[in-house]
């Protein structure tokens, strides 16, 4: 079975335009990627500028409690 011109004008012109569509998508996926990532980066940062972590909280506790004895030896070297 042959194809005629037109049918095969026809066939091609949905082929690419399939082809087409997919690239699009393709590049608009990639793009989204990046920029999701870069997102995902910054917000990271914020996140570790902002907050406090395990360790930093367990040193300030512990310097609390050492300036409280420090301060409870004061007040009973005085009595």
């Amino acid at each position: 079975m042959e194809l005629s011109q037109a049918a095969l004008t026809i066939a091609m012109f949905v082929l690419s335009a399939i082809t087409s569509g997919l690239v699009a998508f393709l590049i608009f996926l990639f793009q989204r990627t990046a920029s999701n990532e870069r997102d995902l980066m910054q917000h990271k940062l914020d996140a570790a500028e902002k907050y406090a972590h395990k360790n930093e909280i367990n040193e300030i506790a512990g310097r609390l409690e050492r300036k409280m004895d420090d301060l409870f030896k004061q007040f009973y070297d005085r009595k």
